[in-house]
């Protein structure tokens, strides 16, 4: 049995990685009730940039892969204690009408407001990762794992014959943290003001309720229950409580170790076209691996009967 031996040099495994990168495009939505809020997210991101190296130890290094985000709507809803005031009528002797007070409610809605700010202008954010390579053999005669879990991810379909695929497999993923800059706080804090005011009438009734409520920052601080900064608040309910970079972490596991190939051979692979009347030549390839060191990546396999 012959051997083969393919080198790919580094700058040639940089592009390749680079065209694949590009077609990764993540987009989810969700949303959550926590007491006396909801909130809840609409978003679609894609990767660019970032710097791919070869190294001696067998790894691939990829550094800051920019997570550029093409929508990243946020939505919070506010449900307020109704309140209300005024109402009630004084008795008075007769022949004098009796006064009655009248009555006004307000936050009687549920959520009572909702506001649906797009942050992507506001938050940048990097991927880097350590990977090796993995071979997967792909058997046209099985069917496809159901669910098919790689449907969404998937840039090209499933080949419709036998193929060797060299996977990026990665072994760790580093995401920045959601960090967004005071001027989300900011907006945030004054779109929520300006909707609660909105549903306050005017006149004395507006004084009256906001002596009896105070601040309507401090009412939306209290019902956010957020000590401090919201945009701290916001970072935590991203991270943490919708877990979404954990989302964004499997999704860039799943599209380059599981999904998208970065190389594929057929099996058997094509020497001779058909041609005059002949058909093609085709030799069987066997025992296929791939590995990189820090300036190519080696491809070696078994080939012929």
């Amino acid at each position: 049995m012959a051997h083969m031996t393919v080198a790919v040099s580094e700058g040639v495994f940089r592009r390749s990685f680079d065209l694949l990168q590009r077609n990764l495009v993540f987009e989810k939505a969700d949303s959550a009730s926590f007491g006396s809020f909801t909130a809840g997210y609409d978003v679609k991101a894609h990767l660019e940039g970032g710097s791919v190296d070869l190294r001696a130890d067998g790894t691939i290094r990829v550094k800051e892969l920019d997570l550029r985000w093409d929508r990243l709507r946020f939505t919070l809803g506010l449900n307020i204690p109704e309140l209300c005031v005024g109402g009630g009528c004084i008795d008075m002797p007769w022949p004098i009408p009796d006064i009655c007070l009248p009555r006004v409610c307000i936050f009687s809605g549920d959520p009572d407001i909702s506001i649906s700010p797009d942050l992507a202008a506001f938050v940048a954010q990097e991927v880097s990762f350590t990977a090796r390579l993995v071979v997967r053999y792909f058997d046209a005669a099985l069917p496809l794992p159901s669910p098919d879990l790689c449907a969404p991810l998937r840039v090209e379909p499933p080949p419709a014959h036998n193929q060797w695929h060299i996977h990026i497999d990665p072994e760790t993923i580093d995401v920045d943290l959601f960090d967004f800059p005071d001027i989300v706080g900011d907006l945030i804090e004054d779109a929520l003001t300006d909707a609660v005011k909105a549903l306050i009438p005017g006149g004395w009734v507006r004084d009256l309720i906001l002596a009896i409520i105070g601040s309507v920052a401090d009412l939306i601080r209290t019902l956010l229950d957020i000590p401090d900064e919201i945009e701290e608040w916001l970072s935590d309910l991203f991270n943490v409580s919708f877990g979404l970079l954990d989302s964004i972490g499997t999704v860039i596991l799943d599209f380059f170790s599981r999904c998208n190939p970065l190389y594929r051979m057929d099996d058997p692979l094509e020497i001779m076209p058909a041609s005059n009347g002949l058909i093609a030549v085709r030799i069987p390839v066997r025992n296929l691996s791939a590995s990189v060191n820090d300036v190519e990546m080696v491809v070696q396999a078994d080939v012929g009967a």
